[in-house]
């Protein structure tokens, strides 16, 4: 069974059972593929590729949003609540992330390869990271560790 169809089945068992906040995050997702079908130009080759790359790009907003959520404090409760349950329902769907570890690994190669030395060359290194490994690195630690190799 593809990814589209896994969702669309726990859209209809969570419609069923009333369970209001898978309903709130499948339909969301339902939502973000639907606006990306429609976009100019859009091609899919692998339905499932595609619904792993919304899914994907749907948690990063919501963990963009999270941060911003957090910094609110006591009002936005509700709110981070409903993010972090977003964020874990759709956890089995999201590739792993590598570690602190390899993520430093990726950073030194990159500095070999663009033979990157100085802080200006920051933006090279992370770039060079994301491009070769954009689904499999945190970009904030890319950045951070980067940051911290380049001086």
């Amino acid at each position: 069974m593809g990814i589209e169809e896994q969702l669309t089945t726990k859209l209809t068992e969570a419609m069923r059972a009333k369970r209001l906040p898978e309903i709130n995050v499948l339909r969301m997702v339902k939502t973000q593929a639907a606006r990306e079908r429609t976009a100019p130009g859009f091609t899919c080759d692998d339905a499932d590729a595609f619904w792993l790359g919304v899914i994907q790009r749907y948690v990063r907003q919501q963990k963009k949003a999270l941060v911003e959520y957090e910094a609110l404090g006591e009002p936005a409760a509700a709110h981070i609540a409903e993010i972090k349950f977003e964020i874990e329902y759709l956890a089995p769907y999201a590739p792993s992330v590598l570690g602190e570890a390899e993520t430093a690994a990726l950073v030194d190669a990159a500095i070999a390869e663009t033979q990157a030395v100085g802080p200006k060359m920051l933006g090279k290194v992370v770039g060079a990271v994301l491009k070769a490994h954009k689904d499999r690195v945190d970009a904030g630690a890319v950045k951070r560790i980067a940051a911290a190799k380049l001086g």
